[in-house]
């Protein structure tokens, strides 16, 4: 009898902590609140660093999205259909980024563009010095 009380507290506990979390807007991964998030866009600058043509990916070198991850190396889906770029190593880009849950975060680049040489990014010294650029 006492086991079951005890079971019953808790399992109340959870609920009403569950219940407050989401009266409050509790938030998850990427700012968006917990279960909603289907896809996320972001408009970034950052390092063009190369395509594999086998998985059909960029590497970029990217700035901060703030609420969102620091300043990175990753590398990005094209989609399905999308031409390679036809961009230089080390040159400056905007891109969309876009984050889509897919059995977890799959992260995609889109509307790729150059720009100007003289272009200055906002990437930390270290990820400056790891990707050479």
């Amino acid at each position: 009898m006492k086991r079951t009380v005890l079971l019953a507290a808790a399992l109340l506990m959870g609920a009403v902590t569950h219940a407050l979390a989401a009266d409050h807007g509790q938030h998850g991964h990427h700012g968006h609140a917990q279960g909603e998030m289907t896809e996320s866009r972001h408009k970034v600058r950052g390092i063009y660093l190369g395509y594999d043509a086998e998985t059909h990916r960029i590497s970029v070198a990217h700035e901060e999205i703030p609420g969102v991850m620091r300043a990175m190396r990753m590398n990005l889906r094209l989609a399905e259909g999308d031409a390679a770029p036809g961009l230089a190593e080390g040159e400056r880009i905007r891109f969309t980024m876009m984050g889509k849950v897919e059995e977890g975060m799959t992260w995609y680049a889109d509307s790729i563009e150059a720009l100007p040489t003289d272009t200055e990014l906002e990437l930390p010294e270290n990820l400056r010095e790891m990707i050479g650029h």
